[in-house]
């Protein structure tokens, strides 16, 4: 069975994009236009994986994970955060509210596949 990737982000070009790249690779993708849109998706059948944009309307990549990691059944969902800042300040307030990685818009379709792949591996893993 193909792992799931759900992709939040309220640019379709993006959606698309990560659409693509992921399923020519074999994964399952869904897709969701913002965050709201995103955790209906997570709790009606969660994915495997979340790719996440920071900035959108209505719920914002911090709201979504912020609420994603008070949910028990998605708390170790992991999650890898697509955005334009690059500060580390920036960085490590996203792990504090949840994300397990970045990925930098605009990204390389390489870099994107290796992320995920690491990420899913990582989730694998047996907890010491």
């Amino acid at each position: 069975m193909a792992e799931r990737v759900l992709v939040v982000d309220d640019e379709e070009d993006y959606r698309i994009i990560a659409r693509d790249v992921l399923r020519a690779e074999g994964y399952e993708v869904e897709l969701a236009p913002d965050g709201e849109a995103g955790l209906a998706a997570v709790r009606a059948s969660p994915p495997d994986l979340v790719l996440v944009d920071w900035m959108m309307p209505k719920l914002d990549g911090e709201g979504f994970c912020r609420r994603l990691r008070e949910d028990p059944r998605a708390r170790a969902l992991p999650v890898l955060m697509l955005t334009v800042k690059q500060t580390a300040d920036e960085e490590l307030e996203a792990l504090h509210f949840g994300v397990d990685d970045f990925i930098t818009k605009p990204f390389k379709p390489a870099e994107l596949l290796a992320r995920v792949r690491a990420a899913l591996r990582r989730a694998a893993e047996p907890r010491a």
